[in-house]
């Protein structure tokens, strides 16, 4: 069998080369895709992982008051216990660097106890050359130690002072050494300043403060028994948990973001999968003779099968080695634009792409596997269909397309059954947070509608047939799209899957785009209604989106109070953020001045108005829930929220929920006030400026940035970002967040033009002697070549016209079903009508250019060499 192929397989994928060519690049796009997905997700993911696994170093517990730094008098208390092995005090904070060509940039300085961290952090610290750093140093109250990547991004080495402004004060900082990770391997420790914690107390005016404990316990002890230990020993307010646990609900909303990036790269293989069905199809009509030539001379209905599948299985083979290629150069794009969304989104994950990036071991001999396995299953269906034909009826010309369209009316009930089921488990759950029926709703939605363009195909040709009398004189370009629709109503099997490929692209692009601008306008909508502040006061770690810990950059109240005397300024909002634990998950806990907001600005709640439940917070001491947070507690206005807080456990009635597109897990609102009771703390995240009406923003923005300038001793500390300005960033970043998903939207729609192009190749090579007779019987090179555009514009519109509709019904899936069930946000659907538009354009431009050349071809080709063609 293996001679057979070599002898009879490679002999017609010789023959057909650019035909095979458009198929091995097909396959080769759509395990490109796959293979690049998942190289980056690992890169990505690894790097999340790391980011928080190096920090936690070998830490089993850690403990932190969340909103507030602790009494230092705790840890005593944890290290009496005989199962606590280790606890390495930790304070955090960010500073900016005041001189030299990196000005105004952030640097996060850790305080640790440097004694012993080393060991239990897995890094390594080392002093400047020929010189023995000694515990005097250590405790140096300006020295540091800088990770390799910042020493070498700010230009210092061993020895080298810089100014850094931390806290309220501007210090000037002596670099003992650099801090390099154990075995080279990469590490968030080489993007940090790390102190010990004696020295770091003073300077983070912190003294007897700390940001919280990591634990090393007994290996014999679990560690779920000693949580629950160390939990009854902790003053109210302090939480203890593993180390991961801070990172659990980021590490779902990671994973939900990766599974639907390899959902959208699947379509790719889907596409591909179409493309290799095609053109076994193809091979099965053109080879219908020799099928029945080789059953005749005694071949089995297995040999058959066996000599189509192994045809696709070389096909894909090569298709899969190109696309590991082509998928590895593709990942070194990919993983900068995952690692900047999850960096944007969620946790800053440290950049690792290009030569750094780690590209798994199998990745070769996986695409090989999964284009082999794509190719296959491709070819499974008419490669049956093959070995099932008696030699009689494959010696009879036509027979495949008399059977593919007696299956077009069964094709039909199929589609019905699809579309109901895609109903159906669009009405399920998620599966441990994730939207699995969602996708396979998806699927069975795309496969239910491929299975109606058999029937779509037939009915255009009935109305192509059926509009009237003949063209008069003059319109023969009327007679010749009528001719194309006709002509491709007449192979209803041949096209169907043409139409297919093209309609899963276009429904993608439809479904995806409309999901898109939906959430884009929704949240306009809620900046716009809700992000009323004229100006904001941020510490410039705020505006670049650093991660401070567990405090984060505070801004004192005083500056609060100064900045209310200026001219022009009606009202200041001190807003503050911290992460509280609810029902044992971390949660945003925003305090504000609620009377202000209120009179000023406002939330979108899900019912009610915004000024009277605002007022009705401040008056019962309650909190408002944001929609995501109100659905995973499942709670509703009008319940009550128990919390933790430094004072005790204690009770809040719930007033209203609002819609907020600004955190994953969801956030929680009190007044200022009631806040400052329980939780001591004065200062601020940002301020929200309002001005008098009929004040110039940019003369009150220029008197504040002076004033900040006295506040904190020290230029650009302190950022002004006007309302616009801080919009534009929001939008920034969600554009961001889905460039990658317009990239591989892009390379489906270029999957789809090979299949296009694959087709109108095939048909062109199947009806040489039709096209010669046409030529022989007057018609022009140029009228042939027009006759094959209109059957590929023919084949563009049904493609569009499928791929909308389709579109508009994924995009009900996506907005409704797996967005809610992914990240818990409502959003309001929004037609993009110009998509729509583009979407048909996109298809029928495509299908243009992937005819041309086929068209051309036929055009060109001898007359009597067409009609000697067998």
């Amino acid at each position: 069998m293996v001679r057979v192929l070599r002898l009879i397989g490679l002999r017609h994928l010789r023959e057909r080369p650019l035909r095979t060519l458009l198929t091995i690049s097909g396959i080769a796009l759509g395990v490109a895709v796959s293979v690049a997905i998942r190289t980056a997700n690992v890169d990505v993911l690894k790097s999340f992982e790391e980011a928080v696994l190096t920090v936690a170093g070998k830490a089993t517990l850690e403990v932190s008051g969340r909103a507030l730094k602790m009494d230092e008098q705790v840890i005593a208390t944890l290290r009496r216990h005989p199962a606590v092995v280790a606890a390495t005090p930790i304070l955090q904070d960010v500073g900016i660097v005041l001189d030299g060509s990196h000005k105004g940039q952030t640097v996060v300085l850790m305080g640790l106890d440097l004694l012993e961290a080393a060991d239990l952090k897995g890094f390594q610290i080392q002093g400047e050359p020929g010189k023995v750093s000694s515990i005097q140093d250590l405790l140096d109250r300006n020295g540091v130690f800088l990770g390799t990547r910042l020493a070498d991004d700010l230009g210092l080495v061993a020895g080298n002072e810089f100014s850094l402004y931390l806290g309220s004060q501007v210090h000037r900082l002596h670099v003992l050494g650099v801090i390099a990770p154990e075995a080279g391997v990469r590490s968030v420790w080489s993007d940090v300043a790390v102190m010990d914690i004696a020295a770091a107390q003073p300077l983070f005016e912190a003294i007897g403060l700390l940001d919280r404990i990591d634990l090393v316990t007994a290996p014999e002890r679990s560690v779920d028994e000693l949580q629950r230990e160390l939990q009854g020993l902790l003053p109210a307010g302090l939480t203890v948990r593993r180390p991961s646990h801070r990172t659990e609900q980021v590490e779902r909303m990671v994973r939900a973001f990766q599974l639907n990036l390899t959902t959208l790269s699947g379509v790719g293989l889907l596409v591909g999968l179409l493309l290799v069905y095609n053109t076994v199809s193809f091979n099965v009509v053109q080879r219908r003779r020799e099928i029945g030539i080789f059953r005749v001379l005694g071949m089995s209905r297995g040999g058959i099968a066996w000599l189509f599948l192994a045809e696709a299985g070389l096909m894909g083979a090569a298709g899969g080695l190109v696309g590991s290629a082509l998928g590895v150069v593709l990942a070194k794009s990919l993983v900068g634009l995952m690692t900047r969304t999850v960096s944007d989104l969620y946790v800053p994950v440290p950049a690792m792409g290009g030569g750094a990036m780690g590209v798994p071991g199998d990745t070769e001999l996986a695409g090989v596997f999964l284009g082999i396995g794509v190719s296959m299953v491709g070819a499974l269906g008419p490669s049956t269909e093959a070995s099932r034909t008696a030699p009689a009826r494959a010696l009879a010309p036509g027979d495949y397309e008399v059977v593919q369209d007696a299956r077009a009316g069964r094709l039909v009930w199929a589609s019905v059954g699809l579309l109901v089921f895609a109903g159906l488990l669009a009405l399920a759950g998620p599966v441990s947070g994730l939207p699995v029926f969602g996708y396979v709703s998806a699927l069975s939605l795309l496969l239910g509608l491929s299975c109606l363009a058999p029937a779509l195909i037939r009915a255009s040709g009935w109305l192509a047939r059926g509009t009237g009398e003949p063209p008069r004189r003059g319109s023969h370009m009327f007679a010749l799209a009528r001719l194309a629709a006709d002509q491709v109503a007449r192979t209803p099997g041949r096209n169907a899957v043409t139409v297919s490929t093209l309609m899963v692209g276009i429904a993608i692009m439809v479904g995806v785009g409309i999901m898109i601008h939906s959430f884009r306008q929704t949240v306009v909508t809620w900046i716009d209604q809700t992000i009323l502040a004229d100006l904001v006061v941020a510490p410039t770690s705020w505006l670049k989106g650093e991660e401070i810990g567990v405090q984060g950059r505070r801004i004192p109240n005083a500056w609060r109070e100064s900045l209310q005397k200026i001219p022009g300024v009606a009202a200041v909002d001190p807003y503050r953020e911290v992460t509280v634990e609810v029902q044992g998950r971390p949660v945003s806990l925003v305090s504000r001045d609620l009377s202000i907001h209120a009179e000023r600005s406002r939330y979108l709640f899900l019912g009610g108005e915004s000024v009277q439940l605002l007022t009705r917070t401040v008056e019962t001491e309650g909190v408002i829930l944001s929609e995501v947070l109100a659905r995973s507690l499942l709670i509703q206005a009008g319940d009550t929220l128990k919390l933790v807080t430094p004072s005790g456990e204690r009770r809040f009635p719930v007033i209203g929920v609002f819609y907020d597109y600004a955190t994953d897990g969801g956030k929680l609102v009190m007044d200022r006030r009631l806040y400052q009771e329980y939780w001591r703390d004065e200062s601020a995240t940002v301020l929200a400026v309002y001005l008098d009406p009929g004040t110039d923003p940019d003369s009150v923005r220029l008197r504040l940035g002076d004033r900040l300038r006295d506040l904190a001793g020290a230029e650009g500390t302190a950022v002004v970002i006007k309302n616009a300005e801080l919009k534009a960033e929001i939008l920034a970043i969600f554009d961001r967040t889905f460039t990658i998903t317009y990239v591989l939207e892009f390379i489906a729609v270029i999957i789809a033009v090979l299949g296009i192009a694959n087709t109108l190749l095939t048909s062109v090579l199947e009806r040489q002697r039709e096209v010669a007779t046409l030529r022989a019987i007057g018609a022009s090179g140029p009228q042939v070549r027009r006759l094959v555009l209109w059957e590929s514009f023919h084949l563009g519109m049904l493609g569009a016209g499928l791929g909308v509709a389709g579109g508009l019904l994924l995009s009900v899936l996506l907005i409704e079903v797996i967005n809610k069930q992914s990240f818990g946000w409502s959003i309001q659907t929004a037609i993009p009508w110009g998509v729509l538009v583009e979407a048909v354009g996109l298809a029928v431009t495509a299908a243009l250019v992937a005819g041309y050349f086929p068209a051309r071809w036929a055009a060109q080709q001898p007359v009597v060499e067409g009609l000697r063609y067998e």
